[in-house]
């Protein structure tokens, strides 16, 4: 399913904000497809700066709207440290608060901006990447609706439920050990990942595989695989989905195509997709495709073939719809080029 809450806006499309005065420290080099540690750092930097001028402003809002004094909220929001990994719930509580404000839901306002000023800040932070069912927050429960609420062209309803009182630590395990591999043929991959995702919400279902938002930045929401296909499963879809968080945060600096929402063939979906959806399809195709050429060159026994076979398929798909349709701006260009440049 890829991206839930991407609309081809910035991350947070309630506050206003001036994307250029986040880019200082992004040259011409970050608008290409490949993977690199140095530039996934700095970009997963400048989306918790992003973040802290948004929840900043939101909380601003609130107060004035509200007639309430939330100074230690605010000073717990100014102060972050801009070097650590925030949890994604810090991007659920904001988005959810910037929404609520937009439908003028007061008793929402009230009742998000209670339950993150009861939020300790030394607890904003992830350190070890967690694997972990969804619907286990109350911070959840925005997403869960939406995607809940999703109706897809020619697919039965979506069915997304939570795994309950099932163990989750022998599939926890399996991530680590996909996560381990990654970093043995890509190390750049890896250390993106690493700084992109912090947790791993499974879910059980059917009509949907995996998703991540920038509503909920730095979480992946996979559907739970068999300890049998788990390695295949967890090697696709980390590269996938943390790569959809990547050019999230790239959009937040440059909007990359001025026809986001034009309808064309897409790579993945049997529907046809807007623009910007097509742009995210061949972008995490190139990575499965470079990653998983190098996967199954050394890990011969998983058996990646038929899956990278597929990958590259599908990448062309999408490769040749940018090519004939996307009107890029001059970042987006760079990008373009890339995929030709460097095919994967």
């Amino acid at each position: 399913m890829g991206n839930v809450g991407n609309t081809a806006k910035p991350l947070y499309g309630g506050i206003s904000n001036d994307s250029q005065s986040f880019a200082q420290e992004i040259d011409e080099s970050f608008f290409c497809w490949q993977p690199n540690e140095q530039r996934a750092q700095i970009l997963a930097r400048l989306t918790r700066k992003f973040w802290r001028s948004n929840a900043e402003g939101a909380v601003l809002t609130a107060a004035k709207g509200l007639s309430e004094n939330l100074d230690t909220l605010l000073a717990n929001i100014r102060g972050i440290d801009l070097t650590r990994t925030l949890a994604p719930r810090l991007s659920a509580r904001l988005s959810s608060l910037i929404e609520s404000m937009e439908r003028r839901d007061g008793y929402a306002v009230m009742d998000g901006l209670q339950a993150w000023t009861s939020d300790p800040p030394e607890s904003w932070y992830s350190t070890d990447l967690q694997t972990e069912s969804i619907a286990t927050h109350a911070w959840e429960s925005s997403l869960l609706r939406e995607v809940r609420s999703t109706q897809v062209s020619g697919v039965a309803t979506l069915e997304f439920f939570p795994l309950l009182e099932k163990d989750t630590s022998q599939l926890h395990s399996q991530v680590l050990l996909a996560l381990e591999r990654i970093g043995q043929v890509n190390p750049h991959m890896h250390a993106e990942i690493q700084s992109h995702v912090s947790i791993i919400k499974l879910f059980t279902g059917n009509g949907i595989e995996g998703l991540s938002s920038p509503k909920v930045f730095g979480a992946l929401w996979l559907k739970a695989p068999t300890l049998q296909n788990a390695q295949m499963w967890f090697l696709e879809h980390l590269v996938h989905e943390c790569s959809h968080l990547y050019l999230n945060a790239l959009l937040m600096i440059d909007p990359l195509l001025t026809n986001p929402q034009e309808i064309n063939k897409a790579p993945i979906r049997p529907d046809p997709r807007p623009m910007f959806q097509i742009l995210h399809g061949a972008f995490v195709l190139a990575r499965n495709c470079r990653v998983h050429a190098q996967l199954d060159q050394q890990f011969p026994e998983l058996g990646l073939t038929p899956a990278l076979d597929k990958f590259r398929e599908q990448f062309q798909v999408g490769l040749d719809v940018l090519e004939r349709h996307m009107q890029p701006t001059t970042a987006g260009q760079l990008l373009l080029d890339s995929f030709k440049q460097d095919p994967p």
